[in-house]
């Protein structure tokens, strides 16, 4: 019995010294506020499809423009945000909410002018662009702390304002149509990042954020000298990939 509890006690004081040398040696809760920089690939993914063909599209029509009119802009871009936010530590989990504010710097257009199959000697052209200058997003944080590091998975709401304009021209009827909209989309955003505390307020950090801002669609009437009343559809989905670095300052006691 006496070597029992002699055991017991060696273990425990084993298991204490180890949570002692692991434990968070910094306490990432209260208020924070910070800046960021790094590089933002979007992609925009376009189309164009006939919502009524009127008499107007015929035969392989209506296939060739949405061929034509199914497209990817894609650019890499500088971006920068501030951010700020709140967390609570508990032992080694830290639970909070960020929100953040940035640039995208996205803008990008692509044409195409396609020989009508229907109409030998004529042909269509299509223009599509895509611009979204900024992206705001509000996302609650689930963090593990260790030593002087947290690391942490995010996700939670996004917003951005986008424009999207889509053209079309053809020689056949001189037919024309046109969709313009500036539009704040809601969508999302995931990611995963870490930090690193100098002391007792600063922290470096570095993050992962992917965000997907849905789909715009649109309609846009045909104007043409054949008579009819044909429809086209439009509609473009952006995502974005950021990746980026961090200062960040943390107001103890708040």
């Amino acid at each position: 019995m006496r070597r029992y509890l002699i055991g017991l006690a060696v273990g425990w004081a084993c298991i204490g010294n180890v949570q002692a040398q692991t434990a968070p040696s910094i306490d990432w809760s209260g208020l924070y506020a910070g800046g960021a920089v790094g590089a933002t690939r979007s992609q925009a993914d376009t189309a164009m499809s006939v919502a009524k063909a009127d008499g107007y599209f015929t035969s392989t029509d209506p296939a060739q423009i949405a061929g034509a009119g199914d497209g990817t802009l894609k650019q890499w871009r500088p971006s920068g945000s501030l951010y700020g936010g709140y967390g609570r530590q508990y032992g080694h989990v830290v639970l909070g909410v960020e929100a953040d504010a940035g640039t995208l710097l996205f803008d990008d257009d692509r044409a195409t002018t396609v020989g009508y199959t229907s109409s030998p000697g004529n042909s269509f052209t299509i223009r599509q662009s895509v611009k979204a200058d900024w992206l705001a997003t509000v996302r609650p944080r689930l963090g593990w702390a260790e030593g002087n590091w947290l690391a942490y998975v995010t996700g939670g709401l996004a917003v951005a304002r986008l424009s999207v304009d889509t053209s079309y021209t053809d020689t056949s009827f001189s037919g024309s149509s046109r969709s313009s909209q500036d539009k704040t989309q809601l969508g999302w955003s995931i990611g995963a990042g870490g930090e690193y505390a100098l002391g007792d307020n600063w922290s470096l950090r570095g993050e992962y954020l992917f965000t997907d801002l849905g789909r715009i669609t649109s309609t846009s009437p045909v104007s043409e000298t054949f008579g009819g009343n044909p429809v086209l559809a439009h509609s473009a989905e952006l995502q974005s990939h950021a990746i980026r670095i961090g200062l960040t300052y943390r107001f103890q006691g708040l």
